[in-house]
């Protein structure tokens, strides 16, 4: 595929015209001439990037994972710690899901049972890296238990935070999902790190306070 300026602005407009299409029409019931006629293409310039409907989804899936590395790297330019980057990067997440179409989208993608067996796996994984990162960080740094098995404390942290965000989904359609999101590490925080990293903590962060 061309790497040009043109052709990468051109997958770009066609990442953004496919998370529109999604976003109101769901992927089932959309199709690629719409995306092309949002996007001002012509079906083969489309498949000069992308060979179908499904591998569009799975690009925008990955744009996800991208931002959890990017989001890491602009909090963590702050210094106020492994553990509070970690929670501010979930509470930015959350505020991404209702802000930006891209992780909004890609988030719902995931959850389709076609996408789950195509990427699942590999986001998890990629999640729980970055996640696990920022554990050994802290590690270093005095901030966690000694208990605290690094693999295991990162699993769950990405398993919880998908879960809070699947049940505010079902209920209450994300609505509620800062809140429980507050109430998860108020719980999960005092299991996690040392109390004098705790009493530091904060978990109410404000737009401000993110990136």
């Amino acid at each position: 595929m061309s790497r040009t300026p043109q052709a990468a602005r051109t997958r770009r407009n066609l990442l953004r015209a496919a998370a529109e299409v999604f976003d109101v029409e769901g992927f089932a019931g959309s199709n690629l001439r719409t995306v092309c006629a949002r996007a001002r293409v012509t079906k083969g310039a489309l498949y000069c990037h992308f060979r179908s409907k499904e591998a569009l989804g799975v690009a925008i899936i990955e744009h996800q994972s991208l931002l959890w590395h990017e989001l890491v790297d602009e909090l963590l330019k702050r210094e106020l710690g492994a553990v509070q980057t970690l929670v501010d990067l979930s509470f930015e997440f959350a505020r991404r899901l209702e802000s930006d179409l891209m992780v909004r989208v890609s988030s719902r993608l995931l959850r389709e049972a076609a996408f789950f067996d195509l990427a699942a796996a590999g986001q998890f994984v990629g999640w729980i890296s970055v996640v696990r990162d920022l554990l050994s960080q802290a590690r270093a740094c005095g901030e966690l238990r000694d208990d605290v098995n690094l693999r295991h404390a990162a699993e769950q942290i990405v398993a919880d935070f998908l879960g809070v965000q699947l049940v505010s989904q079902a209920l209450t359609g994300q609505h509620d999902f800062t809140s429980r999101l507050r109430r998860h590490w108020r719980a999960w925080a005092p299991l996690l790190v040392t109390p004098e990293t705790l009493r530091l903590l904060r978990f109410d962060p404000s737009d401000d306070d993110l990136v």
